[in-house]
């Protein structure tokens, strides 16, 4: 919060003789508190423009005047890293293996799919392409789940064995 002084900072004897960024430092707390003065001594520690922005959005987020999905997809966009998020589901209450879904992704994400192999007319078929792939890799992992320990045939370098597997004929015989 900015703090209303009838004197300018100039004109205190504290700002006497301050120079560089002493001087600012000086200055930001004699004019801002709270938050505002954590984010204005921030900016004064970076010299880098990428973080000084990144600082600029997360007061803004703190504040509340941007959603923290929109925060993060900036954010990714000013790192210029690979970013999706899920903002929407809805579910059919009747149904529920009935449903729909929102994906929010940034132009750095669909440049990650394309570096690995993913092509489409657009950026909507490569992120259903990929996101077929997720789908299939999911069932896969869950049938495998599923099937764990039935097919004692392969032996699995997952699998520590503590015992000596049975053979059919001590199956039999017990």
């Amino acid at each position: 919060m900015k703090i209303k002084r009838l004197i300018p900072f100039n004109w205190t004897p504290a700002s006497w003789g301050l120079v560089g960024k002493i001087r600012k430092q000086a200055e930001a707390t004699y004019y801002w508190s709270g938050s505002d003065l954590d984010r204005e001594l921030a900016l004064l520690d970076t010299d880098n423009e990428v973080e000084r922005k990144v600082i600029q959005l997360g007061s803004k987020y703190a504040a509340g005047t941007i959603a923290k999905q929109e925060h993060d997809k900036l954010v990714a966009d000013l790192k210029k890293e690979p970013w999706i998020c899920v903002p929407e589901l809805d579910i059919n209450p009747a149904s529920p293996n009935q449903g729909a879904f929102d994906l929010d992704w940034n132009s750095y994400f669909i440049i990650m799919l394309q570096d690995n192999g993913y092509t489409g007319k657009n950026d909507e078929d490569i992120i259903n392409i990929w996101f077929n792939d997720v789908c299939k890799t999911v069932l896969v992992q869950e049938q495998a789940d599923q099937d764990y320990g039935l097919d004692n045939s392969e032996e699995r370098p997952d699998v520590i064995r503590t015992t000596k597997p049975r053979t059919k004929s001590e199956e039999e015989t017990s």
